[in-house]
């Protein structure tokens, strides 16, 4: 009997729950996606497509399937389910939107080249405003995660005249200005400094405690060769230099090189965490 019964209400699922409209397809796959069930969800608006080729809510349909994806990680079946959602989108407007979720998906997963392409599309060919807005913001926010501070600017000087935030517009400008004159460490500068005297590579960069440690280091297995040498040990002062020196000495210019591209991604990641707690503080005045 309960096998009868599972049999009836997978009929009813499959074929009547159609018959209803949107109101109830649709809310049975927004439960399933809002609690997280998102495969669940999928099925259910794949059902929905199925029984209905046609109408404005196809595009609603995949969009949901594209973000259900994206929550599940799945970067290829989100970007197909987004394409179809921008091509069976009814209103230019719904169309760009699409394109725009597809740009965040690629710049979720890195594929920042990408990401710039699609949005630079809308913002050359668009003519609605808001569209315009929105992509130059995410390009924007490309640019910043490739620390592309001019790029940044140019393409969020046009999101904040859009959203006419002058002053906002204003720190932007000058806290990308700043970082387009950073004082970077260079890698290979610690690097030679590290070879010719241990440790000072690290100094350098940044980090004292490190170029310290590799001097202390270096010059205590310099010392004890020497010390090996002069007493005519030479097994053990070439078991010193090669079990020990050399591991220390290479591993300090390793180290150095390490210690700089470090500085300058703090430096960077600091640059574009304070933009986006901008961009951050004027999207949420813009939602109240």
């Amino acid at each position: 009997m309960k096998i009868l019964n599972r049999g009836f209400l997978f009929f009813l699922i499959c074929f009547c729950v159609p018959l209803y409209g949107r109101d109830a397809v649709f809310d049975l796959a927004d439960r399933f996606f809002d609690s997280g069930f998102y495969k669940e969800a999928i099925t259910e608006y794949q059902r929905y497509i199925f029984f209905n080729d046609t109408g404005r809510e196809m595009s609603y349909a995949y969009y949901k399937i594209g973000l259900a994806y994206r929550n599940m990680r799945n970067l290829e079946k989100s970007l197909d389910a987004l394409e179809l959602s921008a091509q069976t989108a009814f209103s230019d407007t719904t169309k760009y939107e699409r394109k725009i979720d597809i740009a965040v998906n690629y710049i979720a997963w890195g594929k920042y080249s990408k990401a710039k392409f699609v949005l630079l599309k809308l913002i050359s060919f668009s003519k609605i405003p808001e569209i315009r807005s929105k992509a130059s913001l995410f390009l924007g926010v490309a640019h910043l995660y490739c620390y592309e501070w001019e790029s940044a600017k140019d393409a969020l000087e046009i999101y904040l005249k859009e959203e006419r935030n002058n002053e906002t517009a204003y720190i932007v400008d000058s806290l990308l200005s700043q970082a387009e004159n950073i004082n970077y460490k260079s890698h290979l500068t610690a690097k030679w400094l590290s070879t010719f005297i241990p440790g000072t590579g690290q100094i350098y960069a940044g980090n004292a405690g490190s170029g310290v440690n590799a001097l202390v280091l270096n010059s205590a297995n310099i010392y004890f060769i020497i010390y090996k040498l002069l007493k005519e040990e030479y097994g053990n002062a070439y078991l010193i230099y090669f079990f020990l020196f050399r591991r220390y000495y290479l591993g300090n210019i390793y180290n150095a090189k390490k210690e700089a591209r470090e500085y300058n991604r703090r430096i960077n990641e600091e640059t574009a965490k304070n933009v986006f707690n901008l961009l951050k503080a004027v999207e949420n005045n813009a939602g109240d």
